[in-house]
């Protein structure tokens, strides 16, 4: 049997003006325009664990379970631009 290989893609988006994007706990950051947006590919099985925390001028997306699995973040175009864990 092949091991499942489905993947969710949440996408994080800079509706209301420009906005900083940062993926804890490794401290990446993406700077993002006005209606700008990433990405983020991961495995649906730890989608309800990723906390996702919204200020007025940022997102903050802490990740779980680091170095066990691949967090892609891609760009409008659907190009990896990280690789996180």
């Amino acid at each position: 049997m092949e091991p499942d290989r489905s993947v969710m893609k949440m996408k994080l988006a800079a509706a209301d003006g420009p906005a900083r994007v940062t993926f804890e706990p490794g401290g990446v950051v993406f700077t993002l325009g006005a209606d700008e947006f990433i990405t983020l590919q991961l495995d649906p099985r730890l989608a309800p664990s990723v906390e996702i925390n919204i200020w007025s001028n940022g997102i903050s997306v802490w990740l779980p379970y680091p170095g066990e699995s691949d967090y892609i973040v891609l760009d409008p175009s659907d190009r990896e631009v990280a690789r996180l864990w």
